[in-house]
């Protein structure tokens, strides 16, 4: 016991510190929250171990920060986001799912790894980008509006994703011939009832809610009863195949047009984001072995990496540009989908518990995450500097004329 609350005291004290350094250089914190954990984690220091304890910990601090992440959606926004997102978000998941899945095969060929590269490829972290678009003043510009839009779309289709994946992953690895494929069958009904349920449940739930608000009032037992409520339905979704983050962002989306919303946020974030979720992110950092980092991990990291700039910049860019934007939002749309975080930090983790990745893929993963996330800013930055939209435009225009002309 005493072992896991010195743990507990070290990650705490070590990820704040981390985040503050991480804030001073203008990066998000959970970047100094990963790099504390590769400090404490048997790489370096070797003062924290990753045990039952930790793990159970961790477990929890990420189902926290996916109920969060559904509280802070936008559900307005979210039904607003338009064609114009839908398809940015789409062509964001597809194309990267495909070209990190094939990137996989010029080093594995287990089929259900390299998928689950493909899938852990496709997330998106906004929170990166929001913070770059804010500071830059660009939040409400037309590729600030589609690239929230596109991200928030981008979210629920990677948690689909990867609940799929999951479960027919797991479901083909444990059966043979007509079996599997009557599991594979069950699966995707649970898939689709838990789909339809949790669709109702967005929209009817929080219509009967808020008319007990009356009788409902901000306190400690409305925060324990939504916790409740988010485990609940987090083990729902683990008990019958489908990821329990999954079920966590739900509640968080179904309770996040609730009238005491403020509240809930305030005070699971005040949990979540002071507590619980530093030591998520510090277990990834513990867990990643560096010392298994040789020439073939390196070459993996930098096909991985290669692939989360391309898949994101082009599938997202492209999008973007055939649906009329000008060249230079488009390159902006694409730059902004390209940080991982959170969610392939998530996924990852899952995928190596679950056994479905090795830590060859893990290490490569924590590695990407990081490098997208320093590289974010930096090419939003670049591509909002007005000289380089006044060149992309310019020439733009200057090819449109030169086309006319030759039409002629």
């Amino acid at each position: 016991m005493e072992k896991t609350l010195l743990s507990i005291v070290l990650i705490l004290l070590f990820t704040t510190i981390g985040g503050m350094i991480s804030k001073k250089f203008k990066m998000p914190e959970v970047l100094g929250a990963l790099l504390a954990g590769v400090v404490l984690g048997p790489m370096v220091l070797n003062l924290v171990q990753y045990d039952n304890n930790i793990k159970l910990l961790a477990n929890l601090g990420v189902i926290l920060l996916m109920f969060l992440a559904g509280l802070e959606t936008d559900v307005e926004q979210f039904k607003k986001a338009g064609f114009t997102s839908l398809i940015i978000a789409l062509s964001g998941v597809i194309v990267p799912l495909i070209l990190g899945t094939l990137g996989a095969y010029l080093f594995f060929q287990n089929f259900w790894e390299n998928l689950f590269v493909g899938v852990i490829l496709t997330a998106t972290s906004v929170s990166i980008t929001v913070q770059t678009l804010k500071e830059l003043g660009k939040m409400n510009s037309k590729s600030g509006i589609n690239i929230l839009g596109a991200a928030v779309i981008d979210d629920v289709l990677g948690l689909v994703l990867i609940s799929v994946v999951l479960a027919i992953a797991q479901s083909s690895g444990s059966s043979t011939g007509s079996s599997a494929t009557m599991s594979l069958i069950i699966v995707m009904v649970k898939i689709i009832i838990f789909c339809v349920l949790s669709i109702i449940g967005i929209v009817y739930i929080p219509r009967f809610i808020n008319k007990l608000t009356k009788y409902i009032k901000p306190g400690k037992e409305l925060l324990t009863f939504s916790l409740v409520f988010a485990i609940l339905i987090a083990y729902i979704a683990e008990s019958i195949g489908i990821a329990a983050i999954t079920g966590a962002y739900i509640c968080g989306l179904i309770l996040s047009t609730f009238e005491h919303r403020e509240y809930l946020e305030r005070n699971v974030k005040a949990i979540s984001s002071g507590f619980l979720s530093l030591i998520f992110f510090a277990s990834v950092g513990i867990e990643a072995n560096l010392k298994g980092l040789n020439q073939e991990v390196l070459l993996i990291t930098i096909v991985m990496f290669a692939i989360a700039v391309i898949g994101k910049l082009f599938g997202c860019g492209l999008a973007a540009r055939c649906l009329k934007m000008s060249k230079s939002e488009s390159i902006q749309v694409g730059a902004g989908m390209i940080s991982r975080g959170e969610v392939a930090l998530i996924t990852a983790n899952i995928g190596l518990q679950k056994g479905i990745i090795t830590e060859e893929i893990f290490l490569p993963t924590l590695i990407v995450v990081i490098l997208t996330t320093i590289v974010t800013p930096i090419l939003l930055k670049l591509t909002y500097s007005h000289k380089l939209e006044k060149n992309l435009d310019d020439n733009a225009i200057f090819a449109q004329t030169n086309n006319s002309r030759n039409h002629k």
